[in-house]
């Protein structure tokens, strides 16, 4: 029996809202009923390619008259809890982009509205959807590597193209001196939920540095380093940074090391073999992310014909680890993260 296409509220027009909406339509299990944001040429690009949409900056008045089946939230990071959690008042299904929310308070607040309603809440994790990254975690979690003794995820992006108002991607928000972007929970949240997802472990313990020193535009930290302690005895760490002049460098997203083996760079890698490289399955890769996989996941989902991969509470364990840091950096003392 064929579906009837779901109708998409997309809130945010840029990259990520773009390509949901991309991918949504194109499976045909989804059609874009409305699309909100604060830029009149952001809509004005897309109701070129959903002409029948209705469009415009309130969200709130949008959300009340259009009455989407799916809720996607893809703007500021500052704004995605007060909006997921209007979503689910309106009795949506909602996607939203990560972060999930900016503090463990917010994100609370979303496991226990979604916990309480019929609703699915997805976190879109995109990087668990990326080659090699997805590959690597799998043949961890099937115990390819035995058991893990350290993990590690960098996110090193060159951000400084976002936060100068002369670069070509300058995106306002980010280095909004009133809620500017934490890159540790905007960029760093990639890396510490493919860590989370990859090693059946709690993290008991973290404690972090951070430092400002090459991007002057942008309002906070842009450097961050985390050390992680797990309940099973493994040790982690994060490198997070936005003020590099350059992108991608580093041990990558994800590197796993076990007693067995190791993952690095998208191969494995034991001892008197030659290193096996992982085949590239992820499938749709839409605007250089996995944003095609995790909506064709979601929709799913709704299909009822799988669990929710990401729900909101693995979404919540991301913030938690990023609030315990950043207390950390304040207090010089290690710290243990909330549970979810």
């Amino acid at each position: 029996m064929t579906m009837t296409p779901l109708n998409f509220l997309i809130a945010g027009c840029g990259s990520a809202g773009r390509s949901v909406a991309h991918v949504a339509s194109q499976d045909g299990r989804g059609q874009i009923a409305a699309l909100v944001d604060p830029q009149p040429h952001q809509l004005e690009k897309q109701l070129e390619l959903y002409p029948d949409a209705t469009t415009g900056a309130d969200y709130t008045a949008l959300l009340k008259d259009t009455q989407p089946d799916v809720v996607v939230i893809a703007g500021p990071d500052y704004l995605h809890a007060e909006q997921t959690l209007l979503a689910l008042k309106h009795g949506c299904h909602v996607l939203v982009e990560k972060p999930l929310a900016t503090t463990t308070a917010d994100a609370r607040r979303i496991v226990e509205a979604a916990a309480e309603s019929d609703r699915q809440v997805m976190t879109d994790h995109t990087m668990r959807y990326m080659h090699p990254w997805g590959a690597m975690a799998r043949a961890a979690q099937e115990g390819q590597i035995g058991e893990i003794f350290f993990i590690q995820g960098d996110y090193i992006h060159d951000m400084w193209s976002y936060y100068a108002e002369e670069g070509s991607t300058h995106t306002p928000w980010r280095a909004d001196q009133h809620h500017p972007q934490n890159i540790l929970l905007g960029g760093g949240c990639h890396p510490i939920d493919l860590i989370l997802w990859t090693i059946d472990s709690p993290v008991e313990e973290v404690f972090a540095y951070a430092n400002k020193m090459t991007v002057p535009q942008f309002p906070s930290d842009d450097c961050y380093i985390l050390s992680l302690k797990f309940a099973s005895g493994a040790l982690g760490k994060v490198f997070v940074t936005s003020g590099c002049s350059g992108h991608g460098m580093g041990g990558g997203m994800l590197a796993v090391y076990g007693a067995g083996g190791s993952l690095w760079q998208g191969q494995l890698y034991r001892r008197g073999v030659k290193p096996l490289a992982f085949a590239d399955t992820s499938g749709t890769v839409v605007g250089g992310h996995g944003w095609g996989g995790a909506v064709v996941d979601f929709l799913d989902v709704l299909e009822g014909r799988k669990p929710n991969p990401i729900p909101a509470r693995a979404g919540a364990r991301t913030i938690a680890i990023c609030e315990a840091a950043l207390a950390s950096i304040a207090s010089g003392k290690p710290q243990k993260p909330q549970e979810f």
